[in-house]
């Protein structure tokens, strides 16, 4: 039963002794050959045994290529890990649809907290779920959110509230100095010092609040941001508003506008940026130096710059120049002595409320540059 060259046959002939009856014998044979004198070069595994057949013996030869084992290994390892490659493959999507659809409301969850950048965002409210881990989590930012609304709101108040009342009573108090100091002529010396004292208090204080409720609004986006605003015209203002403390300190002033430059905003408080960081510049350059206004659009990248020949900023605060109340003892001839030190912080609160950058460096040679990237 089939041919020589089949993976598996079985060859019966009459008894020839090969076993005896009733055993068994396994062999590995490396060359067969045929009827026809034909020699097969392959490897077979044979079974020789004798059985019994109406009395009459015969020996069975079953035959079976050896490399067909092989192949049928192979088969079933290939198969194997095939199905194991397939079992895994769609253990994975499916565990990917399934922490997709549990962890969907968590990625949003996270999304909007990463979005939370102003004051205006904490009204974000985190919606119910499906998932009771997330729903407690929603819970719990909801709670938080609203006692940070609320504190901020409270602050806020506060804010506003102190610095128009603390206006009245100021000015209240610079009137009655001014009236002290009219009749100067009938006061001694003591008394005139301490009443011009009390008035250059009373206008720090005057300073001081507005500056802090005009954070305080711009924080709180109480400004609209639809003018289209041309940056060199603001320049040009400012250096008017501030040509009197230019002269007084005999400085020269350069200016460097290489392009135009149009942003949309709001006009009066880019200019009061403006105004601080060249006011700040006058402030820290010595009598006699030069003050350089830049406005520049190298490499897409449009910014006005102010450089001074100052002292530089301290290393200690070259990282915080930009927050409240932050300031050094380096400005020259007692200009602004009493500045309450919110100029740039002023600054930097109304580049976050346009999407403007602001930055401040020492240069290579002395003074510093701050500059306005828009």
């Amino acid at each position: 039963m089939g041919i020589l060259g089949s993976y598996e046959w079985i060859d019966i002939q009459k008894y020839d002794g090969a076993v005896a009856p009733n055993e068994n014998n396994f062999t590995t044979i490396d060359t067969l050959r045929n009827p026809n004198k034909e020699v097969e070069e392959k490897s077979y595994r044979r079974l020789t045994t004798a059985i019994n057949v109406n009395d009459t013996y015969y020996t069975v030869r079953l035959y079976e290529e050896v490399a067909s084992w092989e192949h049928i290994s192979r088969t079933i390892l290939l198969s194997v890990l095939a199905g194991l490659l397939i079992w895994i493959l769609l253990l994975y999507i499916l565990n990917q649809f399934v922490l997709d659809k549990v962890l969907a409301p968590f990625y949003k969850t996270v999304s909007t907290l990463e979005h939370i950048s102003n004051p205006s965002d904490l009204n974000e409210t985190f919606p119910d779920t499906s998932t009771y881990e997330i729903n407690v989590l929603n819970r719990a930012l909801n709670t938080m959110m609203q006692h940070i609304r609320s504190s901020f709101e409270d602050q806020k108040q506060f804010i506003q509230n102190a610095s128009h009342e603390l206006l009245t009573p100021l000015s209240i108090i610079r009137q009655k100095a001014e009236k002290i100091l009219s009749n100067a002529d009938a006061l001694d010396k003591q008394t005139i010092k301490a009443a011009g004292q009390i008035q250059d208090t009373s206008v720090r204080l005057s300073r001081l609040s507005n500056a802090l409720l005009l954070i305080s609004r711009v924080e709180n986006r109480q400004y609209s941001l639809d003018e289209v605003v041309e940056i060199t015209d603001i320049a040009e203002n400012v250096i008017q508003e501030l040509s009197d403390f230019i002269e007084m300190k005999d400085l020269i002033l350069q200016k460097e506008f290489d392009c135009s430059i149009n942003v949309q905003g709001n006009s009066e408080l880019i200019q009061s940026a403006i105004y601080n960081i060249v006011q700040n510049a006058i402030k820290y350059t010595p009598s006699g130096s030069s003050i350089t206004l830049k406005i520049s659009c190298e490499d897409e990248q449009r910014s006005f710059s102010v450089l001074d020949e100052g002292p530089g900023i301290p290393e200690n605060l070259i990282n915080s120049v930009f927050d409240r109340f932050q300031k050094t003892e380096n400005h020259t001839d007692g200009f602004d002595n009493d500045s309450p030190g919110l100029g740039l912080s002023i600054v930097q609160s109304i580049c976050r409320l346009h999407g403007f950058r602001c930055s401040a460096q020492n240069r290579s040679d002395k003074g510093a540059e701050v500059s306005i990237q828009f």
